[in-house]
């Protein structure tokens, strides 16, 4: 329970204006992230323009935000069940919230470039008072419209990581392109989070990739006096 709480809630931080662009990406691609103990795990995010499903080999299941319907799936895999929940940014932490609003990192735009999968990638630099992260953005695959938090070492890893995730992702915001490496270090140059793409599949998605399994069964949260237990 204690990953899905962490899954739920650092989940909402994708909501954000402007959630569906027009040319998002639509298709596959696959992460590899490592944390600052040099443990890797395993992401696939499949995007079909107005949703977005989050699988790891570390989690119990997906989660599949819809944007266009302003909901998030969790799936249960082992348990074949799974709960919708609607995207309320009201059930963000406040503690969370803070901290997103005050992340302010100094954005440079290097000029220098890279081939990352076959991708022409710009190099960006973001710089606060604890951390330098260098993102390098691919052109020609869209917006990346998972926004706001995500970035998967904060999803499916401790609170930290995605205090590091949402400040890339907050300084990609508006500027479009897709990012295929990112990489954070502290104020002593130790490297403590990558985000990696090792595969993109362009196109490749059907309704069924966002929607739970026939054969999962709908999970019902018991009405707890009006208290939220993923607060």
């Amino acid at each position: 329970m204690n990953h899905l709480h962490r899954l739920l809630c650092l989940s909402l931080l994708l909501i954000t204006p402007a959630l569906v662009a027009a040319d998002a990406f639509v298709g596959k691609v696959s992460f590899a992230i490592t944390s600052a103990k040099g443990k890797t795990i395993t992401m696939n995010q499949s995007f079909n323009g107005t949703a977005v499903r989050t699988d790891t080999d570390a989690g119990p299941g997906g989660v599949i935000m819809d944007f266009g319907k302003k909901e998030m799936i969790i799936l249960m895999t082992a348990q074949h069940m799974y709960m919708v929940r609607p995207m309320n940014p009201s059930d963000i932490p406040q503690d969370i919230k803070n901290k997103q609003a005050a992340n302010n990192p100094d954005v440079e735009a290097t000029g220098k470039t890279e081939k990352i999968l076959g991708y022409t990638c710009n190099q960006i630099i973001t710089k606060d008072a604890k951390s330098t992260t260098e993102i390098w953005v691919a052109e020609g695959l869209g917006m990346y419209f998972a926004m706001g938090g995500q970035g998967g070492g904060g999803m499916f890893g401790k609170r930290g990581n995605a205090d590091t995730a949402a400040k890339w992702e907050q300084a990609l915001k508006g500027k479009g392109g897709f990012p295929l490496r990112v990489i954070t270090h502290d104020a002593a140059g130790k490297e403590t989070f990558r985000l990696e793409a090792t595969k993109i599949e362009k196109g490749g998605v059907t309704d069924a990739d966002f929607a739970p399994p026939a054969d999962f069964q709908k999970f019902e949260m018991p009405n707890m006096g009006g208290l939220n237990p993923f607060k």
